[in-house]
């Protein structure tokens, strides 16, 4: 039976977007930048794993890829673009540089999300040196477009570097290079996301935009968290054009072909050597590679580090998350059974550093020995465990779903604690209280629930 057939189209556009509209939602509250857009990565993946009815192991891989090419978006910085969006004068402006960003970051992330679906179908050599060459595209793409501000969508009185045009250009060698060497039907299925993640991402972005528009005729209103409803639009219209994606490749042969593969159970698989495998990982990308970048280079670790001298070029390469990505590819390659603590402990795992770090704000956060390290480390640990534990029991993809979904949420309410006074409702009428002190919580707690109603009520027992 093709039980995918019991999936209407609404529930492939629906479900994804719901669930890319909560992290990335998320993603912006809990911890931005690169690390940060690894919560809808992660989490549209495993809807479209889901719907697809792929094997639990196959889901693990498409989810790793789903944190890489989603989080890869999150390299280009867009502040001041967004800013141009409160003055009528630059309007027009600011929607065109969000509206690029916007594609850019569906074009890329849905490249490199699709290639997840054919991770043990492509040899192995050329995922990596397509990796490889996309940053030679970045490169290019920095130097040809952002250093000398061809086309600049940020404040020139106040310029930030910006990566766009890196991105772009890295998308582009990556899907010349997979045009050439994968087979008609697999690059059918990436270059669908591509162009769809492309439409999602432009629309996201460029539509979202407006709410900064209208909150800039709207001042005095209650509801002032337009900056989220821009993100919640973002992720709801990207996270539907993937699910559009799906539904039209459902019935390709060569993702129905991944329904026969067997899992690669976890059975006899030793937990020290899992937890040993997230722990060096972690303590790679969000430890050893930005301190030795501080310490050899001399730059300070920002998300859009200049580029111009060796040393630059050299702390911008290291810190880009492409790196981190790439990190992630090689450790499946050598061991695909620590792919759900790939995507869902490090991803859990910077939403508690940005969480820690806020907490202890004059900690100097590359010290082991201090607070900070501690109670990341500890946060980290109890997710690390109990992804090992679900991971060897019966609805694995759900029960780990759930299990990422929650604990970001949890994130988000103990970052309350940070400023009590954001607690305090005195003299604040109730609409006061739910439409503007606390209307995103409240969202995210409403649209997690939604979220974790259709995991259980649609998928329990089947994944």
């Amino acid at each position: 039976m093709n039980q995918s057939a019991t999936y209407p189209k609404w529930m492939f556009v629906v479900f994804p977007a719901l669930a890319m509209m909560l992290g990335w939602g998320l993603r912006g509250h809990i911890g931005g930048g690169p690390y940060g857009a690894m919560i809808p990565g992660a989490m549209v993946a495993l809807c479209l794993g889901l719907l697809l009815e792929m094997p639990v192991t196959a889901i693990s891989i498409l989810m790793v890829f789903g944190v890489f090419g989603i989080g890869m978006g999150g390299e280009m910085t867009y502040g001041q673009t967004l800013g141009f969006l409160r003055n009528p004068e630059t309007v027009l402006w600011g929607t065109a540089g969000t509206t690029i960003k916007g594609a850019v970051w569906g074009l890329l992330g849905g490249t490199i999300l699709s290639l997840g679906f054919f991770f043990n179908k492509i040899p192995k050599k050329t995922i990596i040196i397509a990796f490889l060459l996309m940053m030679v595209g970045m490169f290019a793409g920095f130097k040809l477009i952002n250093d000398p501000m061809i086309l600049y969508f940020s404040d020139p009185a106040k310029p930030r570097p910006e990566s766009w045009g890196a991105l772009l250009l890295g998308a582009v060698v990556l899907l010349i290079f997979l045009k050439f060497k994968t087979n008609k039907s697999t690059f059918k299925i990436i270059f669908r996301f591509a162009i769809y993640g492309t439409i999602g991402g432009g629309l996201g972005f460029g539509l979202g935009g407006f709410w900064m528009v209208l909150g800039s005729h709207l001042p005095e209103v209650i509801f002032k968290s337009w900056w989220k409803a821009m993100e919640f639009t973002f992720g709801l219209l990207l996270g539907a054009s993937f699910g559009v994606a799906a539904w039209l490749s459902r019935k390709e042969s060569v993702l129905q072909n991944l329904k026969e593969n067997e899992n690669i159970t976890t059975e006899g698989y030793p937990i020290w050597k899992e937890l040993t495998v997230v722990l060096f990982i972690g303590l790679l990308i969000f430890w050893l590679i930005p301190g030795s970048i501080e310490l050899f280079t001399k730059t300070a670790i920002d998300n859009n580090i200049p580029g111009g001298t060796i040393t630059n070029e050299i702390a911008r390469l290291a810190d880009n998350y492409a790196i981190a990505g790439l990190l992630f590819v090689l450790v499946l390659v050598r061991f695909p059974k620590a792919a759900w603590q790939i995507g869902i402990t490090l991803t859990f795992c910077h939403a508690a550093i940005d969480m820690v770090r806020d907490y202890y704000p004059d900690t100097n956060t590359f010290s082991p020995f201090t607070m900070h390290f501690f109670w990341v480390l500890l946060m980290t640990g109890s997710v690390a465990l109990l992804v090992s534990w679900f991971s060897r029991k019966e609805n694995t993809s759900i029960n780990l779903f759930l299990l990422l979904i929650w604990s970001c949420v949890a994130v988000s309410f103990l970052r309350m604690g940070i400023d009590p006074k954001t607690l305090s409702v005195d003299g604040s009428s109730f609409c006061q209280i739910v439409c503007g002190r606390f209307i995103v919580d409240i969202f995210f707690v409403v649209s997690a629930a939604a979220v974790s109603f259709i995991l259980l009520r649609k998928f329990n027992g089947i994944a």
